[in-house]
Parts: structure tokens; C-alpha cells; sequence
């Protein structure tokens, strides 16, 4: 077995232990306010990708937000 194989499993802990010292460490050297803009703008930037590839439900994101 290789290193990649033996890592497959924790693949999504590997990624979101790193996301979250990408996020601390710009929190730490930028500030808060900066670093919560960052997460927002990639967020929206996914959303919008999702939605032009077609994977976006956009009717059922405007029914879960006005329940």
C-alpha cells in the first residue's frame, strides 16, 4: 500500500483540519472581520459555480428560507 492509500479514509479530516488552520492562521494576521469576508466571498464564489454547473436547487434554497 502507498501513503495515498493508506490517508484515503481520513481524506475529509485531512481537509477540513487544514481549512481550519488556513482560517485561524488568517484570523490571527488579518483580523476577524477580514478573514469572515474571505469565507463569505468563497462561499457565494461556490454558489455560483454550483449553480452554473447545474448542481444548484435554487427553488429549494428559497423554500428552506422562507419557512
Amino acid at each position: 500500500m502507498d501513503m495515498m492509500e493508506l490517508l484515503l479514509p481520513y481524506r475529509r479530516r485531512i481537509l477540513w483540519t487544514l481549512l481550519g488552520l488556513i482560517v485561524g492562521i488568517l484570523w490571527i494576521t488579518i483580523g476577524f472581520g477580514y478573514t469572515l469576508l474571505i469565507v463569505a466571498c468563497m462561499l457565494v464564489g461556490y454558489l455560483i459555480g454550483k449553480w452554473q454547473d447545474g448542481a444548484l436547487n435554487v427553488q429549494k434554497w428559497v423554500q428552506f428560507f422562507t419557512r
